[in-house]
């Protein structure tokens, strides 16, 4: 898991997009009592991990479990970060993709990278029945929200 966490951490202050990891076993995949909403993180959500990072004063790692609903079901509001996000999906295949660009397939075992402010208006299953699961890896300004809607003017798509 140490070496996971450094790995996102790099992926969150490197960039990069989209790219295949090990499958290693992260944690276990969220109840639907934990995000039964469609995947982005909520006052609701259960983190799984929050730390200061000592060498980015003001910033924290918090790391929550997401639920993609399926394909065909209600859709995620486009939302934005107060920082970066890396997402690694740990079952299924997830739609995922941020305003200007194409979204992407991202199947189990694979990351996605969200820079900070960037808006975030896909967020689902690839299939049109079944759900996927990820892990987000979020560096979050202290006392900052996790999530912040975009009004519907501004989603992009």
């Amino acid at each position: 898991m140490r070496a996971l966490l450094l790995l996102a951490a790099g992926a969150v202050i490197g960039g990069g997009v989209a790219f295949a990891l090990p499958r290693p076993l992260l944690a276990q995949p969220a109840s639907a009592s934990q995000t039964a909403a469609p995947a982005r993180p909520s006052s609701a959500t259960k983190e799984l991990f929050r730390a200061e990072l000592p060498d980015l004063p003001g910033k924290q790692l918090v790391v929550v479990p997401l639920r993609f609903l399926p394909a065909n079901g209600p859709k995620a509001p486009a939302h934005q970060h107060p920082g970066s996000v890396f997402v690694y999906v740990t079952k299924g295949e997830a739609r995922l993709g941020i305003a200007g660009q194409a979204a992407q397939l991202v199947a189990a075992g694979q990351g996605f990278f969200e820079p900070v402010g960037a808006i975030h208006d896909v967020s689902e299953s690839a299939s049109p029945t079944e759900t996927a699961t990820g892990i987000a890896f979020m560096i979050v300004p202290d006392g900052a929200p996790l999530v912040k809607m975009v009004p519907a003017g501004r989603a992009g798509r």
